[in-house]
């Protein structure tokens, strides 16, 4: 085992270690009270989806090295979507429905009088 796989080992059980239990958490609607004064339970679920995109994306580049996934093999194309294409999906994925929320909350619903 060199230190490059150390240091992915080291990489895929620090991200599942730390973000995959907060994510659950949000998804199932399980989060501090603080969170849950601040968020609908839509957002917290959008959250929860949020940070487990992030953490496959974490968890994905690390195993594609260990992989041996080099920029000439077959399954380079997908090492990009993985990276910083679902990155950058999970947070316009949040972005997009937190200006919702608060859009939803902003204008009264025409049942309301």
């Amino acid at each position: 085992m060199t230190s490059a796989n150390a240091f992915n080992w080291a990489w895929i059980c620090g991200w599942s270690l730390l973000a995959l239990p907060f994510s659950l958490a949000l998804l199932c609607g399980r989060a501090p009270a603080w969170v849950r004064r601040r968020a609908t339970p839509r957002m917290m679920r959008a959250r929860g989806i949020g940070g487990l995109i992030l953490w496959v994306s974490a968890v994905a580049s690390a195993a594609f090295q260990l992989a041996g996934v080099t920029y000439a093999g077959d399954w380079f194309w997908l090492r990009p979507l993985a990276g910083p294409v679902a990155v950058l999906a999970a947070i316009a994925f949040v972005g997009v429905t937190d200006l919702a929320e608060r859009r939803r909350r902003r204008v009264p619903s025409p049942t309301a009088q």
